[in-house]
């Protein structure tokens, strides 16, 4: 057995972003993304459990994040696939949200605040994202710059962020 077989296996991450849409505005949850901790907006989503469906993750995730009950996905959005030295092969799906119900309500400690904001005012606050991982690929779809359903390969090594394909 060589060094390199005796590793421990890294566990994978998986995660799901939603998004939910009230007319010509997009909700955004206002957390703590910054590569130094600032408090940045973005998407809400988080990661899938063990013996999670990506479904049932999406509406846990939505509801912890904005207090908003939703029903299942009606497309996928994007799909990110990083390989970076802390995570992995870590992989994000993001969903569109037509069916949902409730007030905003963040339950989620990390949640400073949740809102609806027209889409230009969104687009400039997910401009503000200092990761071209987490920005590229939601500010591309939501211009619609980008086909829904693009797939987006990322190899992050230090604070070099590359964009190995997309299709």
């Amino acid at each position: 057995m060589t060094v390199e077989d005796s590793k421990a296996p890294v566990p994978r991450v998986q995660l799901v972003i939603g998004i939910i849409r009230r007319g010509n505005e997009i909700l955004l949850v206002r957390e703590s993304l910054g590569a130094g901790g600032e408090i940045l907006w973005s998407l809400p989503g988080g990661g899938i459990e063990d013996g999670e469906l990506i479904h049932e993750a999406l509406r846990r995730e939505l509801q912890e994040e904005t207090g908003l009950l939703v029903g299942d996905p009606v497309r996928t959005a994007f799909l990110i696939h990083t390989d970076s030295e802390q995570y992995p092969s870590a992989l994000a799906t993001a969903f569109e949200i037509d069916e949902w119900s409730g007030d905003v309500a963040p339950e989620d400690d990390d949640i400073k605040k949740a809102a609806f904001f027209p889409l230009p005012d969104a687009l400039k606050l997910l401009g503000e994202l200092d990761s071209a991982t987490q920005r590229e690929p939601i500010v591309g779809y939501l211009t619609g710059d980008v086909a829904p359903g693009t797939t987006w390969l990322y190899r992050n090594r230090g604070k070099e962020e590359t964009l190995v394909a997309r299709w």
